[in-house]
Parts: C-alpha cells; sequence; structure tokens
C-alpha cells in the first residue's frame, strides 16, 4: 500500500486521540486541495499491509488511541489493500474514519457487494465526496466543503463524533516532519 504518512498523536481529524494514516494517490485532483503532494502515487511509499499493520498496533499497544483517521490522497483509489487492512485493524481499533473523494453512491456502481460489504463492516465513520472550494463554508471541523457527507456506519461511534462538532471548531494542529512543518486539519479557505 502506498503511504504517505503516519502521524499520532492527531486531534484535529476527528475525535481523541487518533493515529492519521495519509495515502499516496489521487486522481481527483481538486482545485485547491490541501495536499496536492499526494496526487502522484509515489511507488517509493509502498509499505506491505502486514508492515503497516504491524506499525500500527505498535503505536495501540504502547498508547492510548481513540481511533484511526485514514485520508490522502485518496484510499479508496487503493480499495484492496485498504479493505485487508481495515479487515484486520479493525481488531483493535473500531473506530476507523475515511475520507475519500468518492460519493458513497459512485461506490456502489463501482464496486461489487462484497467489497461494499468489507468497507460497511469496518469502517465507522465514511467522509465522501470530492473538495469543492466554493463550498468551503469554514464551519464544519470534519468537512472541508459543504457537499461533503458524513456517514456513520457504526452507529455507536456518533455520539462522541456529535459531540466533537459541537465543542470543537475547525481546529489545526502543526507537526515537523521530516523536515517538513506540515498543517493537519480541516482548513478555512483562506488558508
Amino acid at each position: 500500500m502506498l503511504i504517505e504518512r503516519v502521524l499520532y498523536p492527531v486531534s484535529t481529524l476527528g475525535p481523541g486521540e487518533r493515529i492519521v494514516i495519509w495515502t499516496s494517490g489521487c486522481s481527483k485532483k481538486c482545485p485547491n486541495c490541501v495536499s496536492p503532494e499526494m496526487w502522484q502515487a509515489k511507488t517509493d511509499k509502498d509499505m506491505t499491509i502486514s508492515q503497516l499493520i504491524g506499525f500500527i498496533r505498535r503505536i495501540v499497544r504502547n498508547n492510548q488511541v481513540d481511533g484511526i483517521t485514514i485520508s490522502g490522497g485518496d484510499p479508496l483509489e487503493q480499495s484492496d489493500e485498504l479493505l485487508e487492512f481495515i479487515s484486520e485493524i479493525s481488531g483493535d481499533c473500531h473506530d476507523i474514519l475515511i475520507y475519500t473523494g468518492y460519493t458513497l453512491a459512485e461506490l456502489r456502481e463501482l464496486w461489487t457487494p462484497e467489497k461494499m460489504g468489507k468497507l460497511m463492516k469496518h469502517t465507522a465513520v465514511l467522509i465522501d465526496g470530492r473538495y469543492e472550494d466554493g463550498l468551503n463554508d469554514g464551519l464544519s471541523p470534519l468537512i472541508g466543503s459543504t457537499n461533503q457527507e458524513i456517514h456513520y456506519l457504526n452507529e455507536g461511534v456518533k455520539p462522541k463524533y456529535l459531540e466533537y462538532m459541537r465543542l470543537n471548531g475547525r481546529q489545526v494542529q502543526n507537526v515537523y516532519y521530516e523536515n517538513k512543518l506540515i498543517s493537519v486539519g480541516i482548513h478555512n479557505k483562506e488558508h
């Protein structure tokens, strides 16, 4: 799986202290995307699923992890690898949030029922839809533009997400990573 970066702890992309995984590669190339450096699928960023699972499990074993957020790029452009990963790791962490530029309706047309079943079973929250800069209202702490939708695939996590959104406006967390300053969170379009 092409993995651009993994950071922990992140508190700006979902409730609690989260592991955030960014995948490499996105064909959508939304104008004014917050992470255009992840559009190109970088083959030098390849990890086996077992390496990624081992890495994430070490973090979970040694820290309080409230959830895993998977973003990118677009993680669903590596659907087989992603589904294998979440099928394995969901037993270690039940709150998996995935961001994708695909809509749920598009996925239902493109994917087999078996693939959709795995996604729905092992994902707690799916945030779908392409980023549209003109629809960035600067309000939601979890979506970048108002056309995007939050799907609670595990209703058990919904109260903590609603509480997170009620208590938190948009926040960014700056992290120094691989000699770069990275700003993590949902950004207002002027930023």
